[in-house]
């Protein structure tokens, strides 16, 4: 039984949530439009967010109180603000009046089948992200370990870590969870920061469509698209970043398709510079993302207006420095540069070489990380010949590219890479019937004269297109690449809905859209790290043991370690995560947090010792240069047996008093 204690505790996460209604309806009061309201509400909201979590953390005022006061604030002048325009204009909401697909009696049926299995997708999607724990791999190595560090450190300054993707990745999704965490005192809503920006980019696809002369069908069709996403599916329920920044990126499109098809006024330069803020502080993919739709939107209102779209540049760019001003800052105090990745992170990522094979080969590579519809129709046993063949014709292709298929400076790692089978991995899933509708689509849009006519429609196709190549161009293909690929699907969404509405028959169109929705079933029931329909799920399965579902052989002797040291009545814990050059288990840390502090309160302090990184610098500020841990948890390097006798520690002698296969713990010697 739930305690009625926490109950109340969790209701604080509904201040937040007050909020982006309050603003949805301020909005709607406006512009009377429901849909549209929902992208500048959750704008205005995340820069709100935003602002709260920088402010407070110059103070060091991150806390339950600090979030709790700022937000009923904000909701007081929301409200207050609410009343007065209902005051002032007379007038009935135009919440549901303006609702296309509901007030439109036009609607074939078929949207109501189509809106009815999307709603049962994304419904089965946000009861997995409130009854799973978080449990994504990078979940455990920074994403959720950053926001524990930020909620005991009470603000968001960078601080001595042996994982520096901490630090120096962006932090939009992880500030939206700390809130979340802090108002609930748990991380019970953690994974629904991303569930909220897969609705909203649903929402945001289908307004798309609109502006792209999609009719109501068309609208329909964007946002099923959108939500049966094989990587959109498994990610909405998780603590990763993609689905954030792809929410980001879709406000952004719209606001610039609108502002191309009609002026570039100061609403719209604010939501243009507002989402593309959003989107750099969320994930450093969305500068490549960003870019085009900004340029052809610079280019085409140069051309118009001539000097004086420096008005319009001018408050775009003041709204994206101010976002991510003090991420900058910390970045480059720490690292010497605002991105502030190290030259070695860099080097995996950022490709070597820039020729013309070089980009032909990530092209076709990138897209076969989709590509795999043999095995998607499970036409494997009937057509044995395909097996394997868009892989020999890849490697043929390379051959006459004069270019290895693994080559290094393209590549990471080296020697990888496959064309992957059908994934139900959040990290390496595939697209391959998405990748199918899409190039149909495309095919339809070269052949209809109409459809090229409709320049907005083009323009669009180009800066979604140009995204891609420009990941292609400039990041090295690695196995978890198709992450990045989600925001290029999601846009995707609005041409294909567009198109298919335009250019074929609508029985015919009804069949393959009800085909989409049968087959992402498995994907939202078979998810490999949060399932609902295997035998072991997240509803017969123990909290803690989902924390370790990516690497169960931890579990043991992390609870073992934890336990030790908790019955040592230990509550100052130095992490020791293995040597500073090993790669393993010295990244899993936000267990620790968990196992640690499994009350409602944050009852045992952690903090990274004998760092030897960049970062070690800060182990020299208050309050880390004062932090005399009682024990310290040392985490073998995996692969590597390491001998621990001693070590110093501020002065103070440690001793292995315990220890077992992956871990040893030593405890202070009082003098």
């Amino acid at each position: 039984m739930v305690k009625p204690s926490l109950i109340v505790m969790h209701t604080f996460i509904l201040l937040p949530i007050l909020s982006l209604v309050l603003l949805v309806l301020l909005f709607n009061r406006k512009v009377l439009d429901w849909r549209r309201s929902i992208l500048l509400g959750a704008i205005a909201w995340g820069y709100t967010l935003t602002a709260i979590t920088e402010s407070l953390s110059w103070f060091s005022l991150l806390s339950f109180s600090g979030l709790a006061l700022s937000w009923s604030a904000i909701n007081i002048a929301l409200i207050g603000l609410y009343v007065l325009e209902l005051k002032q204009h007379q007038v009935s909401s135009g919440l549901a009046s303006t609702s296309d697909l509901i007030r439109n009696s036009k609607m074939p049926a078929i949207c109501w089948v189509w809106l009815t299995g999307t709603i049962f997708i994304i419904t089965t999607i946000g009861l997995i992200a409130i009854v799973a724990p978080p449990n994504t791999w990078d979940s455990m190595t920074y994403h959720m370990s950053r926001v524990a560090h930020w909620e005991q450190n009470h603000n968001v300054a960078h601080y001595p870590t042996y994982n520096l993707p901490q630090l120096f990745h962006p932090p939009f999704a992880e500030f939206a969870i700390l809130h979340l965490q802090i108002l609930s005192r748990s991380d019970r809503f953690a994974n629904l920061v991303q569930w909220f920006c897969m609705v909203g980019s649903a929402i945001g696809v289908s307004l798309i469509a609109k502006q792209l002369r999609a009719n109501l069908q068309g609208q329909v069709i964007a946002s099923v698209f959108a939500v049966t996403i094989p990587m959109g599916i498994l990610q909405a329920s998780s603590t990763q970043n993609d689905y954030v920044v792809c929410f980001w990126i879709v406000c952004l499109a719209y606001f610039v398709i609108q502002s191309v098809q009609q002026k570039l006024n100061f609403p719209n330069s604010i939501a243009i510079g507002a989402s593309l803020g959003l989107a750099i502080l969320t994930k450093g993919s969305a500068y490549l993302l960003a870019f085009p739709f900004i340029a052809f939107l610079f280019l085409i209102k140069a051309r118009q207006t001539g000097w004086k779209i420096w008005k319009p540049l001018l408050v775009i760019s003041t709204l994206f420095l101010t976002l991510n001003f003090n991420h900058y800052l910390r970045n480059l105090d720490l690292f010497g540069s605002f991105l502030g990745a190290p030259a070695d992170f860099a080097k995996e990522y950022k490709i070597e070489v820039i020729i013309l094979p070089a980009f032909i080969s990530n092209l076709v590579r990138n897209a076969s990380l989709h590509a795999d519809i043999v095995r998607f129709l499970n036409l494997e046993k009937l057509i044995v010949p395909l097996n394997g063949l868009v892989e020999k014709a890849i490697r043929i292709l390379h051959s006459i590219l004069g270019i290895d298929i693994n080559d290094p400076r393209t590549t990471h790692p080296p020697g990888w890479y496959q064309v992957p089978g059908i994934s139900f991995d959040e990290n390496t899933a595939g697209n391959p019937l998405h990748l199918v509708f899409i190039l149909v689509s495309i095919a339809l849009f070269l052949i209809y004269r109409r459809l090229r006519s409709q320049k907005s429609l083009t323009l669009y196709l180009l800066a979604t297109t140009d995204g891609f190549a420009l990941i292609c161009l400039l990041l090295k293909l690695q196995p978890y690449q198709s992450r990045h690929h989600l925001s290029i699907f999601v846009l995707f969404s609005a041409f294909v809905g567009v198109v298919l509405s335009q250019a074929l028959n609508r029985y015919l169109v009804s069949v393959l859209i009800v085909i989409m929705l049968i087959a992402s079933t498995p994907w939202a029931l078979e998810n490999k790290y949060r399932p609902i329909a295997a035998e072991q799920n997240i509803f017969n399965m123990d909290r803690i043991e989902q924390y370790f579902i990516n690497r169960e052989q931890l579990q043991v002797p992390y609870e073992e370690a934890v336990n030790f040291v908790k019955a040592q009545q230990c509550q100052s814990v130095g992490l020791w995560l293995g040597t500073n050059d090993s790669v393993g288990n010295r990244y899993w840390e936000y267990p620790f947090w968990v196992l640690f502090n499994s009350t409602n309160t944050r009852s045992t302090r952690l903090e990274h010792v004998k760092v030897q990184n960049i970062s070690a610098e800060k182990s020299n500020l208050l309050p880390y240069s004062q932090f005399v841990p009682c024990a310290v948890v040392f985490v073998q390097p995996k692969d590597e047996a390491v001998e621990i006798k001693q070590t110093d520690i501020q002065g103070y002698t440690y001793t292995p008093t315990w220890s077992n296969d992956t871990m040893v713990v030593l405890e202070r010697e009082e003098s």
